[in-house]
């Protein structure tokens, strides 16, 4: 007879998931801002006539930069600002940019 799996599976019995679903009540205005900071905090960079956003894959305006996340890629300001409230990397690298 096969023995059981989970009879040696330790159980977390303090685990509780209705306090793990709930949120602050401005946990959305709390990331934003985060967020917004952290972007406003990124260095301009100039960009070339050929250069793309890799997350909206559209190229940039003439003389107007994106912004510089720290592994050195470029996105638009509101690219990567959108990002941020989904994942804290980039989307070439992987590099964290969390602040």
């Amino acid at each position: 007879m096969a023995s059981n799996p989970f009879s040696s599976c330790l159980i977390d019995t303090s685990f509780d998931l209705d306090e793990a679903l709930t949120l602050p009540q401005n946990l959305s205005q709390q990331i934003t801002y985060s967020n917004s900071t952290i972007v406003a905090d990124m260095p301009t960079a100039l960009t070339t006539g050929d250069a793309v956003c890799a997350v909206c894959m559209e190229g940039f305006q003439s003389g107007i930069g994106g912004k510089k996340v720290p592994c050195g890629h470029v996105y638009h300001e509101a690219c990567i600002s959108a990002l941020l409230s989904h994942r804290h990397s980039c989307p070439l690298c992987r590099c964290d940019i969390s602040g």
